[in-house]
């Protein structure tokens, strides 16, 4: 059995990737529905009190699933990437890996592997949301979801480049997943700055909302950025986990 396979059964039968799948599925149903019955639900349970809600829409309910399911899904990928890569937090493991290969080979698969699980658990969200939009509401754009979509998956592939990074730090899988998402909002809060927005990789995420509701694409500088810190992260923690000592 080799180590791309090995990593494959690893996540499948610890349901690792069915928790992915779950959490981006659960709200890409629960977005298109929030958006198109919100209102009867507040004016059933409001008590006769009157809530502002914006009326329903295909880019709502898109956005709506982003937002609820990216909070949880960033957590999820960060702990799932950090079981991965932080592989040195089982010395028995680490110890019986590194001395039958390169460090290299043993981190590949694990970078890979989590990247293609975390996007496709994404886009398959989105697909589901897509259609749910379409048939309780109106089409969203097709061409924006398709372009926000692929930006969104590339800061979660940088996400996961972020966990390998901190894996080479720390041997602990919390500390590595708790410290990846402490970079992840900071990156956020850092792009409050609108000088330096624009080159954030977290600029990214909001491409999804803006492009579906028929922004310009201005995320070149976000996608060079994503790409440069994603291959110096991998670069940096290969390094340093070839490096270290048991």
């Amino acid at each position: 059995m080799n180590l791309w396979r090995l990593e494959y059964l690893r996540l499948v039968r610890t349901y690792r990737v069915w928790i992915l799948l779950g959490i981006f599925g659960f709200f890409a149903v629960l977005g298109p529905a929030t958006a198109k019955y919100l209102p009867e639900i507040i004016e059933r349970l409001g008590g006769g009190v009157e809530v502002a809600v914006p009326p329903a829409s295909p880019e709502l309910a898109m956005a709506q699933y982003l937002g609820n399911a990216l909070q949880i899904g960033l957590l999820a990928i960060s702990f799932v990437a950090a079981s991965s890569l932080a592989f040195d937090a089982n010395v028995e493991m680490a110890t019986f890996l590194r001395t039958r290969t390169t460090v290299t080979k043993i981190l590949e698969p694990r970078y890979v592997v989590n990247m293609v699980v975390a996007v496709t658990s994404f886009l398959i969200g989105s697909a589901v949301a897509f259609v749910l939009s379409a048939v309780l509401i109106d089409i969203p754009r097709i061409g924006g979801t398709v372009v926000g979509s692929l930006l969104v998956s590339l800061y979660l592939c940088f996400a996961v480049a972020v966990a390998g990074l901190f894996a080479s730090f720390l041997r602990s899988v919390p500390g590595t997943a708790l410290l990846t998402i402490g970079a992840l909002i900071v990156l956020s809060l850092v792009g409050l700055i609108p000088a330096v927005r624009p080159w954030l990789p977290s600029d990214l995420v909001g491409g999804y909302d803006a492009l579906i509701a028929g922004g310009d694409f201005v995320y070149w500088r976000a996608i060079g950025s994503a790409v440069v810190l994603s291959i110096g992260a991998l670069a940096l923690s290969v390094h340093r986990m070839q490096r270290r000592e048991i």
